[in-house]
């Protein structure tokens, strides 16, 4: 089997490849030359020295740089394109099989725009062998577009790189730490809930410290709220974007870690904290997570700036913030799993490769999970 992973946003197709590389599943990505630092497996993953063999690159700079996405794909040698984000509108083009892998607002809000490349999205949708899915959020999504319900995937994740460490170096010491990593977009991950809601806790506890990477649209309004409510002296602003290495620090010495409070679902942010079983403040919809995963995360759940100041105060004492840490690194082991990650692709690709009936891979999926 030869599977060419289009597309990396957020590394999510490189940590997909390698994971199945690992488990005999021949798999190579292509991908933006000169990434963004965010999909940039250098910075992901420490244990690189360079991009490996099986790497293939598209370079936006050039004028045929979408002419070459299609002609990589329409190389024979593969026999399945896994296409992310919009990738699909090249496999698409390709006319080759493929799968749609969607990740966030691709399926949010391009999808129901009325721009190019949102028909474009979604009539790849419509071709697509399978769509593949993990944001809870975007299970009532789907009728919407009139498109067959998708497959829900847990992405796999790696805990032994993102663990629990012993004593770490931290000036904060003895203070209640709060460590915000979301990128600072007020519309989507609510920074504004979670910075008054702060402000409210910290009036009456005052030995508590947000720290708060300093990236995205709103930092400058983020920086204007904070002076308003007169805490700047409670708030530390570290440069950004964080590379694995430095998210792995600051994750072990915050005592809380707040990540969105508009989307209702969890990302890479979620899945890192929970690996370095620390406490997660934010905002799920915890009906649609129960309904995919059969239970929730032990989120932290909040939606307010209110909620979030009485769950600052919850999570004043040291023992339930152990106790929840310790549940979510367990549900992440359980529900991510990169081996039984790869067991659910390879029932997906076999399916599609031999063009059985898709109609009956979620019950042999559910089977696989039991089986664990």
């Amino acid at each position: 089997m030869n599977i060419l992973h289009a597309g990396n946003m957020a590394n999510l197709a490189y940590v997909i490849a390698r994971q199945l590389r690992k488990d005999g599943i021949n798999s190579e990505l292509l991908m933006q030359e000169n990434p963004p630092k965010g999909s940039d497996p250098l910075l992901f993953d420490p244990t690189l020295n360079g991009y490996p063999d099986w790497f293939h690159f598209y370079n936006t700079e050039k004028r045929t740089w979408k002419k070459d996405v299609v002609k990589k794909m329409q190389d024979k040698k593969y026999e399945l394109i896994h296409a992310y984000v919009e990738m699909p509108i090249f496999a698409l083009l390709s006319r080759r099989p493929y799968v749609a892998h969607i990740q966030g607002s691709d399926f949010r809000e391009l999808a129901f725009s009325k721009s190019a490349r949102g028909f474009l999205l979604r009539r790849a949708y419509k071709k697509a062998k399978a769509i593949l899915f993990f944001q809870p959020d975007h299970l009532e999504l789907f009728p919407k577009l009139n498109l067959k319900l998708g497959i829900f995937l847990p992405p796999p994740w790696n805990t032994s790189f993102f663990k629990p460490e012993g004593k770490v170096s931290n000036h904060n010491a003895g203070k209640l730490v709060v460590f915000h990593p979301a990128n600072l977009e007020w519309r989507l991950k609510g920074n504004d809930i979670l910075i008054r809601g702060f402000a409210q806790y910290v009036k009456d506890n005052p030995d508590s410290t947000l720290i708060i990477v300093d990236r995205g649209i709103d930092s400058q309004r983020t920086r204007q709220l904070i002076n308003s409510l007169e805490i700047e002296e409670k708030v530390q602003f570290i440069k950004g974007p964080l590379n694995a290495t430095q998210l792995l620090h600051y994750y072990n010495i915050a005592d809380v870690v707040a990540d969105q409070f508009i989307l209702g679902s969890l990302g890479s942010i979620s899945w890192e904290v929970f690996s370095c079983e620390k406490p997660l403040l934010a905002s799920i919809n915890e009906t649609q997570y129960k309904k995919l995963y059969g239970e929730p995360p032990p989120v932290v759940n909040a939606s307010s700036s209110q909620k979030i100041s009485e769950n600052l105060n919850y999570l004043t004492d040291k023992k339930t913030r152990s106790e929840i840490g310790r549940k979510s690194r367990n549900w992440i082991i359980k529900y991510h799993d990169p081996h039984l990650f790869s067991q659910k692709i390879q029932i997906i690709y076999n399916t599609i490769i031999n063009g059985d009936d898709l109609t009956e891979v979620e019950d042999r999926l559910r089977k696989t999970t039991s089986s664990q």
